[in-house]
């Protein structure tokens, strides 16, 4: 089961407390270990202080003997050499034999005060007076037990874990905390160095403009988990933008040839014209004024395709500005009507205009617009539609409301193409069939109007009609304002 990630702080409170949790336990089981294991190896500071009644009840029955100075290896056999030095003296307090290194004699009424007492000696030992009985049962003397009190081992080969068991038993708490926090930072260090490594070896792949790779989102960090998520991002999202360029650079490309196609082909027809002309003028025919009509024709096709191509230049530089006023939109629109009706007639077209007004007064609210970037949106719309009606008919409607105008240009042409109504709006956009480029177009109009739009904040879509006609939606937001308000800055493009 994957842990549930957590914060760096909180981690490391929770390797603090785990640290200090485990060194505890382990301090107090080693200490019971080493107190279980040092019973069985050293006395207690009262080990020799133990064994006082034992040699004293010995020594009673033993009798006087013990007062004799030959007797001196039987009282050696009572008394342990280790831990104990002695000195026997008789009643008087005149001393008779031992091993104590004080040979001195006790004053007797000292002796007699200090019977079955204890006193400190003068090497910061301790000193049993032992009451020594005669053969009478009579106190013959006193043997004076010299002793310490202190942990001593068992065996002389055990001294030095008695030596070092005091400073070892207070130093187990921090060899565990310094032996848990050696193990957990170890163990945290291979939780980060995952992903950190991850993350460097991405960065060599992408030093080496190489993005097809991904990060896994791993670790149980949630900072860890977070950078390396974003970094997976930006792969993604640099990834998507080198794929973006490439592909605008190929558009540029195939833009370029179609430029160079486009403004060729008249090109080429107006040289063969004149060419035609200059042949003609030799032979003396007369064909001025059927290759003039052509000639025309083409200069004005080659000169569209230039403006249309500036026009694009200017509305994508980031200077650009519209010159917005607030104006009627119903007079507008009827204006534009007027003109889209002749124009349409010459070609054979039906233009036909459906206006709804449904604010409360025709002063309030105006559209706040730039009118000729506005005429320059319905121009393409209308030509655009134009190319493809034939000769059948172009339907504008209008919906002024309080808060938006809502235009809707249709037509009885075949259509845009299922699923491309997205893409029609791409610059030099051209389609399946590339008749807009055998009628003279390079497929700027679109993107003109849309980039025109965008710039009014409105939008504009384009879908096909219920007879299969193409139909092109534009809404605009309404505005309040004067009829000569400009915008602060903007001047005409």
């Amino acid at each position: 089961m994957e842990m549930k990630p957590v914060s760096i702080r909180t981690r490391l409170h929770r390797m603090i407390v785990w640290i200090l949790t485990l060194s505890l336990v382990c301090t107090l089981l080693t200490w019971c270990v080493m107190l279980l294991i040092g019973q069985s190896r050293v006395n207690s500071e009262n080990y020799y202080e133990r064994m006082i009644p034992g040699i004293q009840e010995r020594l009673w029955e033993e009798g006087g003997r013990v007062l004799d100075p030959a007797a001196a290896s039987e009282l050696d056999a009572v008394i342990p050499p280790e831990g104990f030095k002695y000195k026997v003296v008789d009643k008087s307090g005149e001393f008779l034999y031992g091993t104590y290194p004080d040979r001195s004699d006790v004053p007797p009424a000292k002796l007699m005060e200090r019977l079955n007492k204890v006193a400190r000696g003068s090497e910061h030992d301790y000193i049993q007076y032992v009451p020594l009985l005669d053969g009478h049962d009579q106190m013959g003397g006193a043997l004076l037990l010299s002793y310490k009190l202190k942990v001593t081992p068992i065996r002389a080969s055990d001294s030095l874990l008695v030596k070092a068991g005091v400073p070892l038993f207070l130093c187990i708490p921090f060899v565990y905390i310094v032996l848990f926090t050696i193990l957990f930072v170890r163990r945290f260090d291979r939780e980060i160095k995952g992903p950190l490594d991850q993350l460097i070896t991405a960065t060599g792949h992408i030093r080496q403009q190489d993005l097809q790779f991904t990060l896994t989102q791993g670790g149980t960090i949630t900072e860890i988990r977070d950078l390396t998520g974003a970094f997976e991002r930006m792969r993604k999202e640099l990834a998507d933008s080198l794929h973006r360029e490439w592909k605008l650079q190929k558009d540029r490309k195939e833009m370029i040839a179609a430029l160079a196609h486009d403004i060729r082909t008249p090109l080429t027809v107006i040289q063969g014209h004149v060419e035609g002309l200059e042949e003609a003028r030799r032979r003396n025919i007369d064909r001025f004024d059927r290759y003039l009509h052509v000639i025309k024709a083409n200069v004005d096709r080659a000169v569209k395709l230039v403006r249309d191509l500036n026009q694009t230049a200017v509305l994508e530089q980031d200077s650009f500005q519209l010159g917005k006023v607030a104006f009627d939109p119903a007079e507008y629109l009827e204006e534009k009507a007027g003109e889209y009706e002749s124009w349409c007639e010459k070609e054979g077209v039906r233009f036909v205009c459906r206006m709804t007004d449904a604010r409360e007064t025709p002063e309030s609210p105006k559209l706040l617009a730039d009118p000729d970037r506005l005429s320059q949106v319905l121009d393409n719309l209308v030509s655009n539609s134009l190319r493809f009606a034939e000769r059948g008919e172009i339907r504008l409607t209008a919906r002024i409301g309080g808060e938006r105008l809502e235009l809707v240009l249709a037509d009885n042409g075949p259509g845009f193409e299922p699923g491309k109504e997205a893409e029609v709006f791409q610059a030099f956009y051209q389609g399946g069939t590339g008749v807009s480029r055998r009628k003279g177009h390079a497929g700027l109009g679109l993107y003109i109007a849309k980039t025109i739009v965008d710039k009014h904040g409105g939008e504009i879509a384009a879908s096909r009609g219920e007879d299969g006609g193409a139909v092109v939606t534009v809404t605009l937001p309404m505005g309040e304002g004067r009829k000569d308000e400009t915008a602060a800055g903007a001047g005409r493009q």
